[in-house]
């Protein structure tokens, strides 16, 4: 409790806690100075006034500590600095002036005042002093202060006290410094461990970019082989979307994965009709080539990677090195380190094998068997979507076929029951035509399934009628004006030339329908009257007026020959019975 009344407020910043030491200090030792010398005069009443002003400056001290303690430190310092200065002054002025001991003391407060407040401040104090020193000559020139013989011991004395007080401010200050330098020697020390510490840290953060440059560079190439993969991965579902035959299909798909995935070779085969081989189908590679011309297949789980994978259906690597180098043999690719093969599938059913090849030792890997297993799917995909659209142009070119001989039959049966072939309007007249007009427009529009449109002086607008791709009549527009023909006029012609296109199928169809049912009638009708009989005579009578009857009257002969019926007589007597 008494070493914290004594001792000075802690504040936030160093240079605030030594300012503050200072004041404390020069305090007290001033307090304690002061009280020394007003109990060493005694009860004298000469020296009343002289104790008065002790007493004065002690209280400064008390005031300066007590504003300290609430922490005010610049006011404390000016309140210690301005009224000690005053009270010395006052002394000096009213003992002996210049010439007494008193003045000494200016020096003290100016040390103090350097060290407390600031530089500026402690030099204020010194001009005062100097100035306060002089007007005490002054006062003393002009006997209005007279010094007093003094003696030598109160000298001594007073002298003491003041060295007693400079010395303390010198202790502090060197204290002070000491504690400084300590703490720079010791902020040296830590600021050297630190730079240490941190040249360590940096030489281990330079390893450890070094090492994360690397990792970042072999993942940026790691990233750009990827993303040549899945784009080679996206040009082949791409061509899924193609219609391609697989003659030129498979030649594609090789020479892309070996574009985009650096490879030596790529190869697909696919599975023959009995299941027994894998068939080389396309390749890029001039070997792969070669290999081609001469027929290259593998037997179906016997020979090479290809047999294994399109036997077992699961991806297989095989390196150049150990049990594998023997699937290196291949005087058609002798540059080949690694290889890689995957089976295509279809529904869960292998249709054959993508194998591709490195010149690369340990080229493949794990993750590039599930990259290259996508590729593999899009691949099979690829060939089923080429199979199906080659299956389906062979389905549509049938249909197409049976359906053209179907509309011709048609068309044939139509013209024999029609004696027009179409009309010619002129204004408000109406021709039939019997025979088919020609023209250099017409003929050109028949040759070339195209509208021929002629403009100026008679102009010409000639449409085909197309019946399933056939031109099967044509539409001839003429006026007798010059004419230039806009795009409206001729959209307008072709989509009537369409609708009647339309219109005339429907009518061909239906007539078929007629027709065809017609037949299916008077077949009918004939069976039931042939079937009315069992009389052999009766049939071949019926059969033949029937027919004469349905075919307008037509000459009809039906009859069975002779040596046919004697033939089956011979061939019933020679049978045995079967026992």
């Amino acid at each position: 409790m008494i070493r914290k009344f004594f001792s000075p407020p802690v504040f936030d910043k160093d240079e605030d806690n030594f300012r503050a030491r200072f004041i404390n200090g020069f305090a007290w030792v001033v307090i304690v100075l002061l009280s020394i010398v007003i109990l060493g005069d005694g009860i004298d009443l000469t020296l009343i006034s002289q104790d008065l002003v002790l007493l004065g400056l002690i209280g400064v001290q008390g005031v300066a500590l007590y504003t300290l303690q609430k922490k005010n430190l610049f006011i404390s310092g000016l309140i210690i600095i301005t009224l000690s200065w005053i009270g010395l002054t006052y002394q000096a002025y009213s003992a002996d002036g210049v010439q007494d001991s008193i003045i000494i003391a200016y020096i003290a407060i100016a040390l103090l005042a350097s060290i407390v407040m600031s530089w500026t401040f402690g030099g204020i104090v010194i001009v005062a002093s100097i100035v306060a020193i002089w007007a005490f000559v002054f006062l003393e020139s002009n006997n209005i202060i007279t010094p007093t013989q003094r003696q030598s011991a109160e000298y001594a004395r007073d002298l003491s006290f003041i060295f007693i007080a400079i010395t303390t401010l010198i202790y502090f200050s060197t204290t002070s410094l000491r504690d400084s330098i300590a703490r720079a020697n010791k902020s040296e020390e830590g600021l050297r461990k630190t730079n240490d510490e941190l040249q360590e840290l940096n030489q281990s953060l330079e390893g450890r970019v070094k090492e994360r440059i690397a990792d970042v560079e072999q993942a940026n190439q790691q990233n750009e082989k990827r993303a040549k993969q899945f784009q080679a991965i996206a040009q082949v579902t791409r061509a899924i979307s193609t219609n391609e035959s697989l003659e030129t299909l498979l030649p594609r798909l090789t020479s892309l994965i070996s574009e985009q995935f650096g490879f030596y070779h790529t190869g697909i085969f696919l599975l023959d009709e009995n299941r027994e081989n894998a068939v080389l189908r396309a390749a890029n590679s001039e070997g792969g080539k070669q290999m081609l011309e001469r027929g290259h297949k593998l037997q179906i789980g016997q020979v090479g990677i290809v047999g294994f994978v399109t036997a077992m259906g699961t991806p297989r690597i095989a390196l150049d090195v150990g049990s594998d180098a023997v699937f290196f043999d291949n005087p058609y690719l002798p540059d080949t380190h690694s290889e890689m093969a995957l089976p295509l599938r279809i529904s869960g059913e292998i249709i054959g094998a993508l194998d591709v090849q490195s010149t690369e030792t340990n080229a493949f890997n794990e993750e590039d068997i599930e990259i290259l297993s996508t590729l593999a799917e899009q691949v099979a995909i690829a060939i089923q979507n080429s199979r199906t659209y080659q299956t389906m142009q062979n389905l549509l070119e049938q249909a197409q076929k049976e359906s053209g001989t179907y509309i011709q039959d048609a068309w044939r049966i139509l013209q024999s029951e029609e004696e027009n072939i179409g009309y010619r309007v002129d204004r408000e007249t109406i021709v039939p035509i019997d025979m088919p007009l020609t023209s250099a427009e017409i003929k050109k529009a028949m040759r070339s399934k195209q509208t021929i449109a002629t403009s100026g002086d008679n102009a010409t607008l000639a449409i085909p009628i197309r019946l399933r791709n056939e031109v099967v009549g044509i539409i001839d527009i003429r006026t007798p004006d010059e004419h230039q023909w806009d795009e409206d006029e001729v959209d307008i012609a072709e989509a009537v030339a369409d609708r009647l296109s339309l219109a005339l199928e429907s009518s061909l169809l239906l007539k078929s329908t007629q027709r065809q049912a017609e037949i299916e009638r008077i077949t009918a009708e004939i069976s039931g009257k042939i079937g009315a009989t069992t009389q052999f005579n009766s049939i071949l009578r019926t059969t033949a007026e029937e027919l004469s009857r349905v075919l307008g009257g037509s000459e009809v002969l039906v009859q069975v020959q002779p040596n046919i019926l004697e033939n089956n007589k011979e061939l019933k007597q020679d049978r045995k019975p079967i026992s």
